[in-house]
């Protein structure tokens, strides 16, 4: 029966790039001359793979040392038992085989360099491995287009992982080139880029833009030209790449917004993230419009074009929006740049203004003036969705229907701890009522986020006098979890699954059931 030779699917799955690799991926660039993308590299190295992978066995084939049965070997021949999975052996004896069927067939002993002695059948011509290098060419692991199709996304990964550790292959906006071999651009083109991104105020231009303005030339191909002002671009600090991915953008470093360049007091979190596989169940039954950046245990996933979120006091504070999952996947993101700058627009007044995503950080920055404007408090909810346009994001609200309402409000007392009050506010968004907060003197809690009042205290403290707080305010002496978690955002980053597992390991505190706490008769 023949036995057609194929590659198996664990050569891809667990494909590892070796120098070979790297030496036909670095010819292939210097032949191009020009910097390929990491799919256009991978696309050629599967290629490449599949022809050496053909050439190395017929090579085998070729050189006659491959165990074939129908072959008649002598004492001291050297056969490679490749096609069965073992390596080169000697032949030590040859005998006439016993079996009716087959007059002529023989039987050899070998020895491997293993010591290894075993025996093999010779001068037989109905063997499968007689055919163990007929080629199939119908199987689909030796179809480029195939193995792209199905094992992309793991050679993908050890493929960049392996570029991004050579020295002299440069990466910019996913494509990479030999570093020796890119253009040089003097400081003096640097500094006129620097000149004309102030005229701009700050960005952002793209390269070819830049490179026009600033009469960079040189007899090499545009493309290659193009990469080096890039790279030269890159490792000069005064420049940041803020183009989304597919599109390269500059803009002057020292122009971006601080809330952009540094992590504001507002966003920061100290502590370590809870990772308790149990704590998801209670995740689960917070309402679907609470999105929150730190959240490991059960983030949001929704594959969504627009989203209804509950502003937390530190993103409100900041003019900022949490880039949790669902949120990541609607806002433009980048190959490598830290910081994306897109439009936001106004879904009312089709005004557009500047927003940032700090990928790092995981926040978007941008809407302060426009939650000012439109009078919004921690607590009330913002639509976002996706533009018509590539890097546009539409942002909206519903107005309240009530002009005021009975809210949670926040007081600054003179030693810097706050209070919760019930207290009639003017309202002019739509809101959770869970999370809904007013803050009548912002200032006064700046201080308290400045001097880091409540970050000198243990979390499960901090969690427990707010909690206390909060019960002062309902007659059954409950409060919810969703509840608790705006409130103690107010004075200290704080994700969901914090507030739970604090709550749950208190022995002060006693758990009612659907997120509802109470502190215990002892905790009293």
């Amino acid at each position: 029966m023949k036995k057609n030779n194929h590659i198996n699917e664990n050569y891809w799955t667990e494909i590892e790039i070796s120098e070979e690799d790297l030496e036909f991926i670095y010819n292939h660039l210097l032949e191009k001359e020009i910097p390929l993308k990491t799919d256009q590299i991978l696309k050629a190295l599967i290629g490449n793979r599949i022809l050496r992978e053909k050439e190395k066995k017929e090579k085998q084939l070729s050189d006659n040392k491959v165990y074939l049965p129908r072959e008649e070997y002598q004492a001291g021949d050297n056969i490679n038992f490749s096609s069965i999975g073992l390596g080169e052996a000697e032949v030590v004896s040859v005998r006439q085989g016993i079996n009716p069927d087959y007059e002529h067939l023989k039987v050899i002993e070998v020895k491997f360099d293993t010591g290894d002695i075993r025996e093999y059948a010779s001068n037989l011509e109905d063997h499968s491995l007689n055919f163990a290098f007929d080629f199939d060419e119908e199987d689909e692991n030796f179809n480029p287009g195939f193995v792209y199709e199905n094992y992309r996304e793991d050679i993908f990964k050890s493929l960049e992982h392996t570029l991004s550790q050579n020295e002299d292959l440069v990466n910019i906006a996913g494509s990479w080139f030999p570093r020796s071999l890119l253009v040089d651009v003097h400081i003096g083109h640097l500094n006129l880029a620097e000149a004309v991104l102030e005229e701009a105020n700050g960005g952002p231009l793209g390269t070819l833009n830049l490179m026009d303005q600033v009469e960079l030339k040189a007899n090499a191909d545009r493309k290659l030209l193009e990469f080096s002002f890039d790279l030269a671009l890159q490792e000069d600090p005064r420049f940041d790449e803020v183009g989304p991915s597919g599109e390269t953008l500059w803009f002057l470093h020292s122009k971006e917004p601080d809330s952009v360049r540094e992590l504001p007091a507002q966003l920061k979190f100290d502590q370590k993230i809870v990772e308790d596989e149990s704590i998801k169940e209670y995740l689960s039954l917070f309402e679907s419009n609470v999105y929150d950046e730190l959240e490991v245990l059960n983030p949001d996933k929704d594959e969504r074009d627009d989203v209804s979120i509950s502003l937390t006091y530190p993103h409100w504070r900041v003019g900022t929006l949490p880039l949790s999952p669902t949120l990541k996947n609607m806002f433009p993101t980048a190959y490598e740049a830290p910081r994306v700058k897109f439009s936001f627009v106004d879904d009312n007044t089709k005004e557009k203004f500047p927003g940032w995503v700090v990928r790092k950080h995981k926040y978007v920055f941008g809407l302060k003036e426009w939650y000012e404007n439109h009078e919004m408090m921690p607590g009330s909810l913002v639509s976002v969705e996706k533009g018509n346009n590539p890097g546009e994001i539409i942002i909206s609200y519903e107005k309240s229907r009530q002009n005021k309402e009975w809210l949670k409000t926040v007081l600054v007392g003179t030693d810097r701890a706050v209070v919760f009050a019930m207290l009639k506010q003017s309202i002019n968004a739509d809101f959770n009522e869970r999370m809904a907060i007013a803050i009548p003197d912002p200032a006064a809690l700046d201080e308290i986020w400045d001097h880091g009042v409540y970050r000198k205290n243990e979390m499960g403290k901090t969690i427990l006098h707010i909690l206390r707080e909060l019960i002062k305010l309902n007659p059954q002496g409950q409060v919810h979890a969703q509840e608790l978690y705006a409130a103690v955002n107010v004075v200290r980053r704080c994700p969901p699954s914090m507030i739970i597992e604090n709550l749950l390991r208190n022995s002060n505190v006693e758990y009612l059931g659907d997120l509802y706490f109470k502190m215990s008769e002892k905790g009293n």
